[in-house]
């Protein structure tokens, strides 16, 4: 080195080669030092936000997805039900038909009294259209005879698959289970309380303290509890195929094992658990999977 400043690097390719130095500044190769690792620095952040950023594309094609397949679902459930009320309807069309058309047979005969009738004859006297108007009566009335069972059993049919899909969707969770605003949706999203990305598995309903938690559809009570981070929770299974969750309430009005229906009471709202505010965590699950609980809290305002 020549001075303190600077280093003398010497270059000889042999004993007999010549030769070659000279003088790297310490200032400049610190600099750049500093610069290939600032730059090493910002390339590695640039590939972790892309990184992260291909992640989250895939997460929401994933749920864009699921929800279109979610939606659908959803729409073939409610035109099922749409046609098996428009065949109740068209069978009650039917009847009312039937009913026209009985209604309208003239089956009500005048009769006339002669007042030129002889003692011991004469008396009260049909009009002779009366054979006629009954041989015209009874082929509609034979008509009627053979549509009627027919009709019926077409009735009864689609009244019983009504009812039964009437009964069926009572226990899909299809209302609204707070009132309120919604604060974070199902999906990827920031956690509130280190703002890494973690998947939401439900949606947050915010309402002031105590606002009253409904059963999203009739069910059975299978938890109501202290629950770790979802704080006090109520858990209702609706039968083979859907389960809801209500978290971070204040209080629980329901025990394990009440029998409840669609739009009871369950609960108030709190900010019990893991939790930065008094809000409402909200989940469904269909056969075991979590489902975005907004398509069917939607689903009254999409049927109309």
């Amino acid at each position: 080195m020549s001075n303190k400043k600077s280093w003398t690097i010497i270059l000889s390719s042999g004993p007999q080669a010549p030769i070659k130095q000279f003088q790297l500044r310490k200032l400049v190769f610190y600099f750049s030092l500093g610069f290939v690792l600032m730059l090493f620095v910002v390339i590695a952040g640039l590939s972790l936000s892309l990184n992260e950023v291909t992640t989250e594309k895939q997460n929401l094609a994933v749920k864009l997805e699921n929800t279109t397949a979610e939606m659908e679902k959803v729409k073939q459930d409610y035109l099922v039900l749409q046609q098996e009320a428009l065949t109740v309807q068209q069978s009650i069309e039917e009847f009312k038909q039937l009913e026209e058309r009985i209604t309208n047979l003239s089956l009500d005969m005048p009769i006339d009294l002669d007042p030129d009738a002889q003692d011991g004859s004469g008396g009260l006297q049909f009009p002779k259209q009366y054979e006629e108007q009954v041989q015209q009566t009874s082929p509609m009335l034979e008509e009627i005879k053979r549509e009627l069972p027919d009709l019926i059993e077409k009735f009864e049919d689609a009244f019983t698959r009504l009812s039964q899909y009437e009964q069926d969707l009572r226990t899909v969770p299809t209302i609204i289970p707070a009132e309120g605003r919604i604060t974070s949706r199902f999906g990827n999203r920031r956690d509130p309380f280190n703002w890494n990305t973690r998947f939401h598995s439900g949606i947050d309903i915010a309402a002031p303290l105590n606002t009253p938690i409904y059963a999203a559809a009739d069910g059975t009570v299978v938890m109501a509890r202290n629950n770790g981070g979802y704080g006090l929770t109520v858990v209702i299974d609706h039968g083979s195929t859907y389960e809801t969750l209500y978290a971070h309430l204040n209080r629980i009005d329901v025990e394990v094992g009440d029998k409840v229906k669609k739009g009871d009471t369950i609960g108030g709202m709190g900010t019990t658990g893991r939790s930065t505010g008094v809000h409402l965590h909200y989940e469904i699950k269909r056969d075991g999977e979590h489902i975005d609980p907004y398509l069917y809290m939607t689903f009254h305002e999409r049927s109309q």
